[in-house]
């Protein structure tokens, strides 16, 4: 029997509703087949994950007992013994150490250089002034592994032989000394004979209570014996200046005194605290003597003349503001060894009891780096 042109519509549209309905079951299936398989792989990895920590664990306590079966391990109690011990020895051992240094006769400033040898320690007055090294200042060129010192003789309790930078090697520092009429009348012949490469001479100085510039009496002999003799020659200046003014007083004294003479090295400022509690300059700050150094130093750079400070230890911590004094050159005087300054230095004075042939006594040395 033909079916009606609506029959036909109407049984097509259920046959595609049909459709419809198994499509949406075959997906609904796929999904669940798939979101049970994501829940499968997921637990799968969980277990292996608590399969792994359980493993972990288990090794972890096969260690411990082989630890514990070994005698390796200590507990809580014991790890706290140990530590309280480890800190009663260093205690002990740092005691032991400041005995001795007490006992071989070291001074406090040795004493405490060597409990902080980080530090720059200096003293005033019966004060001791800790430094941190200063980041801004230019250290040596030097390495201090590449010095050599004195050796000091145990018998007669003097420093022996004469301090050098070696460089593969070596010597790549040069041999000086410094003088003045303390040192009397110097053979400088003999002086260049014994190896020695330059010297600086005292030109002069300000009093210390007048205020009085004065020539040192063997100034022009030693500078010109020195000269005729071959050494590199230099001249310093020991300044008792309480202004700028004063300063540059000194460095034009210093200027008119050289015109006739070769001095191929830098002109020195000695700055350095006067001996006699008297000074005219014990009440300067240590701002007002850092502006009278530069004024002295400006002066002489002005003339054409490479220029340096001369100071110890006191002097370059204590007494002036060294960032100020960053574009000088430094003399640095220190007597004791190893040496302990960090600092760019062009001179090193390590003693003031040298030998030299031609000389009487005891005089300064120093070698030079650059």
């Amino acid at each position: 029997m033909e079916l009606t042109r609506e029959e036909k519509i109407a049984k097509r549209k259920k046959a595609r509703r049909r459709r419809r309905i198994q499509n949406t079951i075959s997906m609904l299936m796929v999904i669940s087949v798939l979101a049970i398989a994501s829940c499968c792989i997921y637990l799968w990895i969980q277990v292996k994950e608590q399969e792994n920590k359980a493993m972990e664990a288990v090794n972890m306590m096969n260690e411990l007992e082989e630890e514990m079966n070994s005698g390796n391990y200590v507990t809580v109690t014991e790890a706290e013994r140990m530590a309280d011990e480890a800190r009663q020895e260093a205690q002990t051992e740092y005691l032991a150490n400041i005995r001795s240094m007490m006992e071989n006769g070291d001074s406090t400033l040795t004493m405490l250089e060597t409990l902080y040898p980080d530090k720059i320690i200096a003293a005033d007055k019966g004060r001791y002034y800790f430094f941190d090294i200063n980041k801004n200042l230019e250290k040596n060129i030097f390495d201090l592994e590449d010095l050599v010192y004195p050796v000091l003789n145990e018998e007669t309790a003097d420093y022996e032989g004469e301090a050098k930078w070696v460089q593969n090697g070596e010597t790549a520092s040069k041999k000086g000394i410094d003088v003045s009429k303390f040192q009397g009348k110097i053979d400088w012949q003999k002086v260049a004979n014994d190896g020695v490469d330059f010297a600086y001479i005292r030109l002069g100085y300000r009093g210390y209570g007048s205020g009085k510039i004065v020539t040192d009496d063997t100034y022009e002999y030693n500078i010109e014996n020195c000269n005729a003799a071959g050494l590199d020659t230099g001249v310093y200046f020991f300044t008792e200046a309480i202004s700028e003014r004063e300063a540059i007083e000194e460095a034009d004294y210093v200027l008119e005194n050289i015109r006739d003479y070769q001095v191929d090295l830098p002109i020195v400022i000695d700055v350095e605290e006067s001996a006699s509690s008297d000074s005219r300059t014990k009440e300067l700050t240590k701002e007002e003597r850092t502006e009278v150094i530069i004024a002295f130093c400006n002066r002489i750079k002005d003339a054409g003349h490479e220029v340096m400070i001369y100071g110890n230890l006191k002097s370059m911590m204590i007494m002036m503001d060294m960032e100020k004094l960053e574009g000088y050159d430094k003399w640095f005087a220190y007597y004791k060894y190893p040496l302990r300054f960090p600092y760019k230095m062009r001179i090193w004075q390590y003693t003031a009891n040298g030998k030299v042939d031609g000389i009487k006594g005891g005089v300064d040395m120093n070698i030079a780096f650059y």
